[in-house]
């Protein structure tokens, strides 16, 4: 009883240190604001890696000219525009939500959505029994004469079938030999 209350405290002096650790970091709103550009920036060089991300010297001068144009008081529209008009829309991570590319945004919800539709539509028809009019359906009714003709082949079909092998053979060279 006594480890498991000293181990509750010592994780609780961990949580709250932590806490403490994490809050006493003062960190400039122009970084903040930098950061968060630099995320949403790829870089022209590694495909599908932000500016953050990347380690190319590209990357590391496209980081520089976001801070530059901070610091002239540019707001992160107008910096994401400037990179926009030097490199083409695909330097946004995140497409823009109109025109053509809403496409991108509309498309993958609905296709998810009508993918789960038909999964649970044919897992319902596996799981559902059938009902009784498919099952005489599928039943065959056969008459009299034709059950006396049909049936005595099938039993010598099935016995044939499941006699061995070596007593076919002899039986075979038996009836040759008379």
């Amino acid at each position: 009883m006594k480890t498991l209350l000293y181990i509750l405290l010592v994780c609780a002096l961990l949580s709250v240190f932590s806490g403490i650790a994490c809050s006493a970091q003062n960190i400039p709103s122009h970084e903040i604001r930098a950061q968060g550009i630099n995320k949403t920036l790829m870089c022209p060089v590694c495909p599908g890696e932000s500016i953050d991300q990347s380690q190319h010297p590209l990357a590391s001068q496209m980081r520089g000219v976001v801070d530059e144009k901070l610091a002239e008081g540019w707001n992160g529209d107008q910096v994401r525009n400037f990179f926009v008009e030097r490199y083409g829309v695909r330097v946004l991570l995140e497409p823009p939500r109109s025109g053509g590319n809403l496409l991108v945004w509309i498309v993958p919800p609905i296709g998810i959505v009508l993918g789960m539709l038909v999964l649970y539509m044919v897992l319902r028809m596996m799981v559902r029994p059938q009902t009784q009019g498919a099952l005489r359906a599928s039943r065959v009714d056969l008459t009299r004469p034709e059950r006396e003709t049909y049936f005595p082949i099938v039993e010598q079909a099935l016995l044939e079938e499941v006699s061995p092998p070596d007593q076919g053979s002899e039986n075979s060279s038996t009836e040759s030999e008379e």
